[in-house]
C-alpha cells in the first residue's frame, strides 16, 4: 500500500515570519475589544473534545479572541492545508499554543480524517474552515460531516462578528483582520450532532450550512 503524501514542513523563513507577525498580533488582540458568547458551553470543563466549525476568513479572528479568553479546557489543533500556503497558517498556529493537523481533500486527506480522529481521541478539540482550502466562501465541504461521524464527536458552530476590519488579499480566501481597539465578538453556538451517514450527508451538510449562516 503507498504511503500518504507528507505535508511541506514550515519552513525557516515561514517559522521566522511566523515569530514577528504572532507578536505583532499579540498586542493587536490586547486593544481589541472582545465579547464572548458561550452557548455552546466550550468553557465548560468538564465536556468532551468538539470540533469547531469556523468560516475561513474569520479564522484569524476568532485565533486572536480566543488568546484573550486564556481559558482553554482541552488542547486545540487547526486543520489546515498539506501545501506551502498551509505551513504559513502551521507556523503561525504555534504562536498562539495551536496544534495544526496537514490535510485536505486533495491532499492527504484519508491521512488527515485519521489523524483528526486520533487527537480528538486524545483529548485535542479540533478547528475546521468548511470552505477551505479551494471555496467559495461559506459554502460546507462534506469532510466535516464524515469527521464527526467517523470521530463521534459533536461539531460546534462558532460565529466571529468584526466592527472594522482589514480585507487581506481579494481572492475568496481573503483573510479579515480585526482593526486596533475595535470590538470582536466570539459566539460559540449549541453544539450539533451528526451521524456521517452517506444517505443523510447532503441532509446534514444543508443543516450546518444554514445554522453557519453568512455571519
Amino acid at each position: 500500500m503507498p504511503k500518504p503524501a507528507s505535508a511541506q514542513k514550515p519552513t525557516f523563513l515561514q517559522t521566522l515570519t511566523s515569530f514577528i507577525a504572532g507578536a505583532a498580533l499579540k498586542l493587536l488582540a490586547l486593544t481589541l475589544r472582545v465579547k464572548w458568547h458561550d452557548g455552546g458551553t466550550f468553557y465548560a470543563r468538564t465536556r468532551k473534545p468538539v470540533i469547531l466549525c469556523i468560516w475561513h476568513n474569520r479564522l484569524l479572528g476568532s485565533i486572536l479572541a480566543d488568546w484573550r479568553a486564556r481559558h482553554r479546557c482541552h488542547p486545540v489543533k487547526v486543520l489546515t492545508s498539506a501545501s506551502k500556503d498551509g505551513g504559513w497558517l502551521a507556523a503561525m498556529a504555534r504562536r498562539f499554543t495551536l496544534g495544526a493537523v496537514r490535510g485536505s481533500s486533495s491532499r492527504r486527506g484519508a491521512a488527515a480524517l485519521i489523524e483528526l480522529s486520533r487527537a480528538i481521541r486524545d483529548g485535542n478539540d479540533i478547528v475546521i474552515t468548511p470552505d477551505g482550502p479551494r471555496g467559495p466562501n461559506y459554502s460546507i465541504a462534506p469532510g466535516i460531516i464524515h469527521l464527526a461521524g467517523h470521530a463521534e464527536a459533536l461539531i460546534v458552530p462558532v460565529k466571529v462578528g468584526f466592527t472594522r476590519f482589514w480585507r487581506i488579499g481579494k481572492k475568496w480566501d481573503a483573510l479579515w483582520i480585526p482593526k486596533p481597539f475595535s470590538r470582536l465578538t466570539l459566539e460559540f453556538l449549541e453544539p450539533l450532532e451528526f451521524t456521517g451517514d452517506a444517505a443523510a450527508l447532503e441532509a446534514e451538510t444543508a443543516r450546518l450550512a444554514e445554522v453557519m449562516g453568512r455571519d
